[in-house]
């Protein structure tokens, strides 16, 4: 059934499948960050290296206006998604929701361009749909990182789009009708379909489903208290530091936040030096360094003789969220961990 002969609006099935790929998504968003944190970590960077995996955003925009056939299904999707990411606490705020909606517009533009869908396609849009998330975070941030590391980011961003947006939902897509989980609305343009060729998107989905279970259950701590943080490691008296008991040793300090994707102006942070937190715990002779942990997993790390010679390192709770956040002056934003939950002494 071609274009023409499409209804103009989405029906009922078509509304499940968008809130169903959209609440996915938004959740497994969380998850998808954190192993962006873990890569950055793998290559030595505070940010960047992540979006090898960005394309896994734009994953549910595309399978739904693959399977849905209609323009408007990846932008709802992707809005949808977006407001899901959103209310879950992603650490990104309400501008998620400006970079979820350009994607699924980009979607809903790129599939649009032929009459039938085609793995290039698919492919094509990915990229570019996953590399805007880049340029979007710029445009509004302004963040001062040079054009050459934001053409980097750019460039993993395509690659990612291309191969875990667009083949992915490609397969993902083929799969769903081949197994009569849902009913396509119109004909690909034909290729070549071999069975193997679903192993590897069958190894991406059960890698990425376990590695959910393991993050949902050992690492994101939905329920940790906002305003308290475990000090522990290499320490000889661990404790647990709310930042309403040390009222009376309060520092203020005045910083700007510069990251990749955030940007806070110039403003003043009244909070308590880690220095003084790691003091109070009392430090093992061969403590070296400091790993700053968030509720959802995201870590920086500090050596521990930049935390010991720059006292405006501080923990102060964030008034947008009631939770404990690190104020780092000079060091990047990736660097000012939101949502501290452990100080852990190595």
């Amino acid at each position: 059934m071609g274009d023409g002969e499409r209804r103009a609006r989405l029906g009922v099935r078509d509304l499940v499948l968008i809130a169903l790929l959209a609440a996915v998504g938004g959740v497994l968003s969380t998850y998808i960050g954190y192993l962006g944190n873990l890569i950055n970590r793998l290559f030595g960077v505070p940010f960047g290296a992540g979006q090898l995996i960005a394309g896994l955003h734009v994953l549910w925009p595309l399978v739904a206006r693959s399977l849905i056939g209609r323009f408007g299904s990846g932008t709802l999707t992707g809005v949808l998604k977006g407001a899901v990411e959103f209310f879950s606490g992603g650490t990104h705020g309400v501008v998620i929701l400006v970079v979820s909606l350009v994607e699924g517009v980009l979607v809903d533009v790129g599939m649009g361009i032929l009459r039938r869908r085609s793995l290039p396609l698919m492919m094509i849009t990915g990229a570019v749909a996953s590399a805007s998330n880049v340029l979007v975070f710029q445009s509004i941030y302004f963040s001062g990182v040079s054009i050459s590391f934001i053409l980097v980011m750019v460039g993993l961003s395509l690659v990612s789009g291309a191969a875990l947006g667009g083949y992915l939902a490609w397969d993902v897509e083929g799969m769903l009708v081949s197994s009569n989980i849902v009913r396509r609305t119109e004909r690909p343009t034909p290729g070549v379909r071999r069975r193997w060729r679903h192993a590897v998107t069958l190894g991406v989905i059960l890698a990425l489903l376990g590695g959910g279970v393991f993050y949902y259950l050992r690492v994101f701590d939905p329920f940790a208290a906002p305003d308290a943080a475990r000090i522990e490691g290499a320490v000889e008296a661990p404790f647990t530091f709310r930042i309403a008991d040390w009222g009376d040793d309060m520092t203020t300090v005045r910083a700007e936040l510069r990251g990749s994707a955030t940007y806070v102006p110039t403003r003043d942070y009244t909070g308590i030096p880690v220095i003084a937190l790691l003091e109070r715990a009392v430090l093992d002779e061969d403590a070296a360094e400091v790993r700053v942990i968030a509720n959802d997993g995201y870590e920086a790390t500090f050596p521990l003789s930049e935390i010991r010679s720059d006292p405006r390192i501080l923990l102060t709770l964030d008034p947008d969220d009631e939770a404990l956040r690190l104020v780092a002056p000079g060091y990047d934003g990736a660097m000012w961990v939101r949502r501290v939950t452990r100080l852990v002494v190595r």
